[in-house]
């Protein structure tokens, strides 16, 4: 199941399957940033099946410093990999886990159970990889009224928040075009019924904006509670339910990226961001170089070391 079928399903728990996050200082020659990308691109290539070693490879050849990898059932085997393998081939080519993405029907009380074990499975994966952050993915906005499913959700998250502390790992909620967290007033909802120890917030920039946010007020608005990012960039008006159109490489939309790298640095954020494009016209390698390009020379040099 990919990203857009979980968030079109508001039945299915989906598993996701890090390492930097505010509250925890940078270690000794580790930048205050770390740059990640999503596995996401390579998958959803319609041309190709791409193995995951050559995914790998592309992030060492770009100079990332990590990746998002959320593991789905069977992609190690069928690449030829195990756990240990897999996670021999990225200590190999210098790069970290970032972070898992993953997402459950929080607000279904009945399925409580079912949703405590897949966070558990989730946090256990992490924890394998070296990793920290769980990027927490609403379910469909087709589920109900969006407010009163945040009301029903934060009990659960605020829960699980708690029992990924005490596992040394953190959850962000992830504002998401199509999810019932999507519009700037079910964002302020959603962080005020949860609790700041617990639950923090992993935004896109591309979200915020498709969902009608002024990024940078958002990201003002809960500087405090920021743990982990992804960059996205888009343009034009989006229709529901895909924004596949709207995607763009990093610096060829309308979303001002330098202005959240000034604030960032004004507010000494430390931790992951995590290039995140679902979708591309070229190729994956192709458009990573863009973006990563882009990154390298009107991003870095903002917040510099």
């Amino acid at each position: 199941m990919n990203r857009r079928q979980f968030i079109s399903s508001v039945s299915t728990v989906t598993l996701g399957a890090g390492a930097g996050m505010l509250s925890f200082p940078s270690f000794w020659g580790r930048p205050p940033i770390r740059w990640a990308m999503g596995v996401i691109l390579w998958r959803g290539y319609a041309a190709r099946r791409i193995p995951l070693q050559e995914v790998i490879q592309d992030m060492h050849d770009l100079g990332l410093d990590g990746v998002e990898y959320s593991p789905r059932k069977g992609e190690l085997e069928r690449n030829g990999l195990t756990r240990e393998s897999f996670r021999d081939l990225l200590r190999k080519k210098k790069l970290a886990v970032s972070a898992h993405y993953w997402g459950a029907p929080f607000y279904d009380a009945g399925r409580k159970a079912e949703i405590v074990a897949s966070f558990r499975e989730t946090m256990e994966s992490l924890k394998f990889y070296g990793s920290k952050n769980i990027v927490v993915g609403p379910g469909s906005r087709k589920a109900g009224d969006p407010a009163e499913l945040i009301r029903k959700s934060a009990p659960l998250l605020n829960e699980l928040g708690k029992m990924a502390l005490d596992q040394g790992i953190q959850i962000g909620i992830h504002p998401h075009y199509n999810t019932f967290i999507e519009k700037p007033g079910e964002i302020d909802l959603a962080m005020e019924l949860t609790d700041p120890r617990y639950v923090h917030l992993s935004p896109d920039t591309g979200h915020l904006a498709m969902g009608g946010g002024n990024v940078l007020e958002i990201l003002r608005t809960y500087k405090d509670r920021l743990n982990y990012f992804h960059f996205k960039d888009v343009a034009g008006e989006v229709k529901r339910p895909n924004f596949g159109p709207n995607l763009r490489e990093l610096g060829k939309g309308e979303v001002d990226l330098p202005a959240v790298m000034r604030l960032l640095k004004e507010i000494k954020f430390r931790g992951w961001i995590n290039q995140e494009q679902d979708s591309t016209r070229l190729t994956p390698r192709e458009s990573a170089t863009q973006s990563i390009a882009y990154i390298n020379a009107k991003l870095k040099p903002i917040y510099g070391r």
